[in-house]
């Protein structure tokens, strides 16, 4: 009872201390979530070729508002930019007659978040807009709004709806639905509309017609989807004016009155991105690098983002150290408590990191083939009188035979991307396979298969729980939990009470 007691007091300790110094930390910052905010440092770069003429280049700077903060860190070439505001947006203009190779870089930092609007179903369409909006319902020359054959569309999608969240609702499905086109060439929305497929600009354009042709304000916007890489292409989304809120919706990349956080506005209004003298070469690209702002340094007793960017170790390696503690334990609790069986301890676990490189529905595929190849070739074997090393080697065989067939074939019907690295998980799976053969041999196929789906249901709500991006960072940012994981472990340890699925069991004998 005393040793039950002193195990007790121990757990609890090592439970309560870290969660207490992670409340300290909270409350120490402003900053109160869970996750650390991502920021971007974004690199124009122009390159120009020589010129006897004199050049002009013109694009766009980020203004911050409400869900961006943008900081100009510099811009450096030969002939320093002129900064202006026109119609709203940050023009950057450059001019010269030097007829050497130029070349222009500005860098700014940019922060951002994502937001959602909730569109109140009240508001009727009848409702007549404010003055200053009246000019967000002119047609130009690539929203043609007044053409017939948008407006008839239009209300056609709109004759049996009353409110704005209704009308525009129709009209972005509609958009959403049209086969996207991978192309950056500038497409109208009768264009789109006609061809019945667009990339970003036509499918924004058509969005803000169709809105327009029925008396809602709406414009497009135009910037960068951030990512940490170099890129060209830019990207357009439309806003809709809804009660006193311009609303944003990408109908390509299906964000339905919502932006993401690494969407990078640059400008409002139809407008060209780069415009520039023709009679140069020129040559351009973004550079962007993603970075952190770790909001709850204070108090650490391992910071592990700052052990990562000052060390430079791979975070996904960190990552993987700190959710395996956190795996095992949810393992435990299948096994101890709820009373699902499982492949070891730490298979499962290592078989959802396993699908974190596959992704889990061509892991599901090549971790079902290489069991079901196991289980298939055993009985054959068993009959020929193969002895045990030399069947467990041979089925072996058969998985990596197996599992290469499978990976081209889900190469083949692009289920999986070619980029992906597959040892760590081929090894996985492998590792699963001889451990299923072996229970193949002590105790039957059938208890053998029973094991494997057991394994496979642990391992889909661990994979399910892990690659959540809020556990993942919250566990990166705080990982003295790994400490309270220990106590928890130490009380499911004493558990000594019936598991959930022997109550089911014993349901008539508990009953009495």
């Amino acid at each position: 009872m005393k040793g039950i007691t002193t195990s007790r007091i121990i757990a609890t300790s090592m439970i309560m201390i870290p969660l207490v110094l992670i409340i300290v930390r909270l409350w120490s910052n402003q900053h109160h979530v869970f996750e650390p905010g991502h920021q971007y440092d974004v690199n124009y770069q122009f390159e120009i070729g020589k010129s006897d003429d004199e050049y002009q280049i013109k694009t766009y700077l980020p203004l911050s508002n409400e869900r961006q903060r943008v900081s100009l860190k510099n811009q450096n070439n030969s002939n320093r930019g002129t900064i202006m505001i026109r119609n709203g947006n940050k023009v950057i203009e450059w001019k010269s007659s030097n007829s050497n190779e130029d070349s222009i870089d500005v860098n700014f930092e940019f922060i951002g978040e994502a937001r959602q609007y909730e569109i109140d179903p009240a508001i009727r369409l009848d409702e007549l807009p404010r003055e200053e909006l009246k000019s967000f319902l002119r047609p130009t020359e690539y929203i043609q709004s007044d053409d017939s054959i948008i407006i008839t569309k239009a209300q056609q999608l709109a004759s049996d709806k009353a409110t704005i969240k209704e009308i525009v609702g129709s009209f972005y499905e509609y958009v959403f639905n049209m086969p996207s086109a991978q192309t950056s060439a500038l497409t109208d929305a009768v264009t789109a509309l006609h061809l019945n497929r667009a990339s970003c600009n036509g499918k924004s354009r058509l969005l803000v017609a169709f809105c327009r042709s029925v008396g809602i304000p709406a414009r497009v916007a135009g910037g960068l989807i951030l990512e940490e890489t170099s890129k060209k292409t830019s990207h357009l989304w439309a806003e809709i004016s809804i009660g006193d809120h311009w609303v944003p919706f990408d109908a390509l990349n299906g964000h339905f009155a919502e932006i993401p956080a690494n969407y990078l506005e640059l400008y409002k209004g139809d407008q060209f991105l780069i415009t520039r003298s023709k009679n140069i070469a020129f040559d351009y690209t973004y550079v962007i690098d993603k970075t952190r702002i770790n909001h709850f340094p204070n108090f650490a007793l391992f910071d592990i983002w700052e052990i990562i960017d000052e060390a430079a170790i791979p975070a996904e390696m960190i990552k993987i150290l700190l959710l395996l503690p956190l795996g095992a334990f949810l393992v435990s609790v299948f096994n101890n408590i709820i009373g699902i069986k499982t492949y070891g301890l730490f298979l499962p676990v290592l078989i959802s990191f396993a699908f974190f490189n596959a992704g889990v529905i061509p892991g599901v595929i090549l971790f079902s083939v290489m069991i079901a190849v196991v289980a298939a070739i055993n009985y054959p074997l068993e009959k020929g009188g193969i002895q045990y090393n030399s069947k467990i080697a041979i089925m072996l065989i058969a998985v990596v035979v197996t599992a290469l067939a499978v990976i081209n074939l889900l190469h083949k019907t692009q289920w999986l991307n070619a980029s992906i690295p597959l040892f760590f998980p081929i090894i996985i799976l492998t590792i699963v396979s001889e451990r299923f053969a072996r229970k193949t041999e002590e105790e039957g196929v059938g208890q053998a298969l029973n094991l494997y789906l057991s394994t496979l249901l642990v391992t889909l709500v661990i994979y399910y729980i892990l690659s959540a991006e809020t556990i993942q960072n919250f566990i990166m940012t705080f990982p003295e939990i790994i400490c309270s994981l220990a106590g928890l472990n130490i009380l499911l340890g004493k558990w000594i009470g019936l598991r959930v699925t022997e109550y089911y069991r014993f349901y008539k004998v508990t009953s009495k």
